[in-house]
């Protein structure tokens, strides 16, 4: 019964380490890569009319999307 009490004190972050790593390494990732200016702030490389950095961001918000749509998932079965 001791062991039972000092579970459920415990909490959600120290209950679930591995989910609440891959959670905090994908809100840097998706932070980093928003952020990290010299990796799409080219001209050079084009797709089609587009330059890189109109490309990059088209690309990169439905991945957002999805990675944020992952936390939001991997959060609410944490804290159940």
């Amino acid at each position: 019964m001791a062991q039972e009490s000092s579970i459920k004190s415990r909490s959600p972050i120290a209950a679930h380490p591995v989910t609440s790593a891959v959670i905090a390494i994908l809100t840097i990732a998706v932070i980093f890569f928003a952020v990290y200016v010299p990796l799409y702030a080219r001209i050079t490389p084009k797709a089609g009319d587009f330059p890189f950095f109109y490309f990059y961001l088209l690309a990169y918000m439905p991945v957002v999307a999805i990675v944020c749509w992952i936390i939001i998932t991997l959060q609410k079965r944490v804290t159940r």
